[in-house]
């Protein structure tokens, strides 16, 4: 069963990381979930690693101390060259139940935005992983609900993990359910009309097959959308449409048809409106 008793909160002191911890702050609250705080210091302009040390030390200890004061925290300074690589280590020792950080931030988190240290933390970690594009625009914490929750399915081997996970979550939060399957686009060129739209209805006709399996499997409820068209601008419309509050979605699926939601997952952590939560 799903648990989320601990979360990993990397914090690089960023707005969208001030936004994050508002998030975190909710998310702890609501499952009595204790949470460390990370930072990675690397080489300054002009200093050591070794020398910013203490400084970066002190100023995560000073970090939301107010707004955590009644949680139960674990403050760490790491050094290293790699952010990405300290947070997937870090959650090794620890095992955190999620993982949550922004997708912007400062310095190596902003040129590496989406790119190499958000593809290898969700690449390398097991555990859901929450993020936020617009975690800087973040509302206040009173304002921070869990009412909708959409759930994208790329009916992969993983998906009913996936659909279990978002049921559980939605059912911890009082929250309703969406489930979404997105056909992918089929080569103009291959095709003429009358045959791409058959092909594109028989295969909206067997994945609503699946999910109805699936929905039986997992003893899960909610409304079902099949739409045919790019998995990111797909699933981010469905997010907008709906006024969803949080996106569920796999992040490991196998290779060919069955996965195209794996090589989308990073577009569609870009386009959604809301935070998303990959498996």
């Amino acid at each position: 069963m799903p648990l989320i008793k601990k979360i990993l909160f990397p914090v690089d002191f960023s707005d969208s990381c001030l936004g994050a911890s508002r998030y975190v702050e909710a998310f702890a609250g609501h499952f009595e979930a204790e949470i460390m705080f990370l930072h990675i210091v690397g080489m300054g302009e002009h200093n050591l690693a070794e020398d910013l040390l203490p400084l970066r030390q002190r100023q995560l200890d000073a970090f939301m101390v107010e707004e955590f004061k009644h949680f139960s925290t674990h403050r760490y300074c790491v050094i290293g060259d790699d952010p990405a690589a300290e947070i997937v280590s870090a959650a090794g020792r620890w095992s955190p139940d999620l993982v949550m950080m922004p997708t912007h931030g400062l310095g190596v988190f902003r040129r590496l935005l989406l790119g190499s240290v958000t593809s290898k933390v969700l690449h390398d970690l097991d555990c859901p992983v929450w993020t936020g594009v617009h975690a800087e625009t973040a509302p206040r914490l009173e304002a921070i609900h869990c009412r909708r929750i959409w759930c994208a399915l790329d009916l992969s081997a993983r998906s009913q993990n996936v659909l279990q996970w978002a049921s559980w979550l939605a059912g911890q939060r009082d929250a309703d359910m969406g489930i979404a399957h997105v056909i992918p686009d089929l080569p103009p060129a291959l095709y003429g009309e009358q045959l791409e739209a058959e092909l594109v209805q028989s295969l909206a006709e067997h994945a609503q097959a699946q999910v109805r399996s699936l929905l039986a499997a997992t003893g899960t409820s909610g409304d079902v959308l099949i739409e045919a068209g790019d998995p990111a601008k797909v699933v981010a419309g469905i997010a907008r449409r709906f006024a969803a509050d949080l996106l569920v979605m796999g992040r490991h699926s196998q290779t060919g048809m069955a996965g195209y939601l794996r090589h989308n997952a990073y577009s569609i952590l870009c386009d959604s409106p809301c935070p998303v939560i990959s498996i």
